[in-house]
C-alpha cells in the first residue's frame, strides 16, 4: 500500500517526465514540418497541442468506460487493449516506414 505523500510525490514525477518528453517531441517536430505548415495560426504548434490534448480526452474517456465495466479488473482492461494498440502502431510503422522516414 502507497501512502498518499509518496502517490502525489510519484504522480508529480511521472507528469513531469511526461510533459518534458512531450516539449522535447514538439521540438523536433517544428524542425521538420514542411513550411507550408509553418504559417498562420492553424500551425504545426497548434495542430500537435490539438491532438495531444485530443489524445488526453479520449485516454481519460477509456479508461473510465473500463473502469464502469469492472474496477476490479481495470488493470487488464487497460493492459490488454494497450498492448494490442502498440503492437498494431509497430506493425503501421514497420509497413510504412520508407514513407515516415525524414
Amino acid at each position: 500500500s502507497v501512502g498518499p505523500v509518496k502517490y502525489i510525490t510519484g504522480s508529480l514525477i511521472a507528469f513531469s517526465g511526461i510533459e518534458c518528453c512531450e516539449s522535447f517531441l514538439a521540438s523536433l517536430m517544428s524542425k521538420c514540418v514542411p513550411s507550408a505548415l509553418a504559417v498562420g495560426t492553424f500551425n504545426s504548434g497548434l495542430l500537435a497541442t490539438l491532438v495531444g490534448t485530443s489524445g488526453r480526452a479520449v485516454g481519460d474517456l477509456f479508461i473510465t468506460a473500463m473502469g464502469l465495466i469492472s474496477i476490479r479488473h481495470l488493470l487488464n482492461l487497460l493492459i490488454i487493449p494497450g498492448l494490442g494498440l502498440v503492437l498494431f502502431s509497430m506493425f503501421l510503422l514497420r509497413r510504412n516506414y520508407k514513407s515516415l522516414a525524414v
